[in-house]
């Protein structure tokens, strides 16, 4: 499976801003609802509120991966977001957070979940990956820069 197979250009969302993790959250999930890729936005967020519960998806390096599977969506979605001024994570480094792939699934969808995110991981460890998505102009930008490396 590929990234850009899940990621959908309508679900990159540059110039993404939040004070802190809680507000990021409740962002991302406002800004799926909008494009209509979610339908129980409160299930989603308490999701992911519960995933962060048991550690930070703040990986550190200005990247976090907030990520969680419910019984209320029924396909994969992945979403990219970027913060120009970055966002306070409480990343396992204490940096702020630039870029951000989140990631929900269906609770059965282990084994493609658990891919899903081992392949975003293994993108964002190239700095040349990372500098081009901090640097693209567009979402057809950051889809094209993805497709490019995976």
């Amino acid at each position: 499976m590929q990234l850009v197979d899940v990621l959908k250009e309508d679900l990159v969302f540059l110039n993404f801003e939040a004070e802190n993790k809680d507000q990021a959250i409740e962002k991302f999930i406002s800004s799926l609802e909008k494009t209509g890729a979610i339908k129980e936005p409160a299930a989603l967020k308490d999701a992911l509120f519960e995933r962060e519960k048991l550690g930070t998806t703040g990986v550190g390096g200005g990247i976090a991966m907030p990520h969680a599977r419910s019984s209320a969506i029924k396909d994969l979605t992945v979403a990219f977001f970027r913060s120009e001024e970055g966002i306070d994570f409480k990343a396992i480094d204490n940096s702020p957070v630039n870029l951000i792939f989140m990631l929900l699934a269906p609770v059965s969808s282990g084994g493609p979940y658990l891919k899903l995110l081992a392949k975003i991981s293994r993108l964002l460890r190239s700095d040349d990956f990372k500098n081009s998505l901090l640097e693209a102009k567009d979402p057809a930008a950051v889809m094209q820069i993805i497709q490019e490396n995976d």
